[in-house]
């Protein structure tokens, strides 16, 4: 008597679509480059021309950065690495699957927007190590 039956689960997966604005991409590298990723990453240089006013604007306009690894962690001892657009973007899909600091997602008009107001250093240093690495490695 009195024993319990564990309760049953169901696991449903869903294909989530994130709405981030030009403005969303700027405050998260921003939020990367004045702070989440200098403890790995010390350097990060525009790769062309300036596409906005500051190098944090680069990635949102559809331009490269380039950043730099004084201590490398893979075999091949790589030391610098190119940020663009598609890997943002793929660093932010990471982040939703296995999400690293604070819930960022909110519900707007229907659509899953990232709300960089909660977008702290370590949201924006994983979304970044994501982009880059396809997994966090430092931190």
């Amino acid at each position: 008597m009195g024993s319990k039956e564990k309760e049953k689960q169901v696991t449903v997966s869903v294909t989530l679509e994130i709405v981030l604005t030009q403005e969303d991409i700027d405050d998260i590298m921003c939020g990367a480059l004045e702070g989440g990723i200098t403890y790995w990453c010390d350097e990060a240089k525009v790769v062309g021309d300036y596409l906005g006013e500051y190098g944090s604007e680069q990635i949102a306009r559809g331009g490269k950065l380039r950043l730099h690894l004084p201590e490398p962690f893979d075999k091949d001892e790589t030391e610098y690495y190119e940020l663009d657009l598609e890997k943002f973007k793929k660093g932010v899909e990471l982040w939703a699957i296995t999400p690293v600091g604070c819930n960022c997602l909110e519900q707007m008009d229907g659509k899953i927007r990232f709300d960089t107001c909660n977008a702290d250093a370590i949201v924006c240093d994983a979304i970044i190590q994501y982009a880059l690495f396809g997994t966090v490695v430092f931190g």
